[in-house]
């Protein structure tokens, strides 16, 4: 199935699946950091007092990017975006690869942190693209009732 026609989704729509992806990867993340914990107890006989932030910011980035590439991979969707009808596709159609994966989780991130200015990008640029989708070579296209 071709998206190459289908309009590029709203930064509203793509905000709203993010929030729902956002309680799925912190469910992610409790659960690794409850076997994190339960391991270090286990070998060191002490419950840790806590990770150094870049330790926590690691484990965030690397859980995002693990969650986010599978679905992406998988179906072009995450729950989120099934949720508000949103897929992931190339420019050129093809398949995603780990490379898009890669650089848009990046770029992604990168831009959360800076306060969310590559998603606001979007607002900026004529095509509607985030700094991700630019980087990426991939946009995120809205799909109608009968195609979700």
């Amino acid at each position: 199935m071709s998206l190459q026609n289908y309009p590029t989704a709203s930064l509203l729509r793509r905000f709203a699946a993010l929030a729902y992806d956002g309680l799925i990867v912190i469910a992610l993340y409790i659960m690794v950091g409850m076997v994190l914990v339960a391991i270090i107890k286990a070998i060191s006989g002490e419950f840790p007092g806590g990770f150094p932030a870049s330790v926590d910011l690691s484990l965030m980035f690397t859980i995002c990017f693990l969650y986010y590439s599978h679905s992406w991979r998988k179906g072009g969707q995450t729950i989120g975006m099934k949720a508000w009808r949103l897929r992931i596709t190339t420019l050129d159609g093809s398949h995603i690869r780990l490379s898009h994966c890669m650089l848009r989780t990046g770029m992604g991130f990168f831009s959360l942190v800076i306060f969310g200015v590559g998603f606001f990008w979007a607002w900026l640029d004529k095509q509607q693209r985030t700094w991700h989708d630019m980087a990426s070579l991939t946009r995120i296209v809205y799909l109608p009732k009968d195609m979700a």
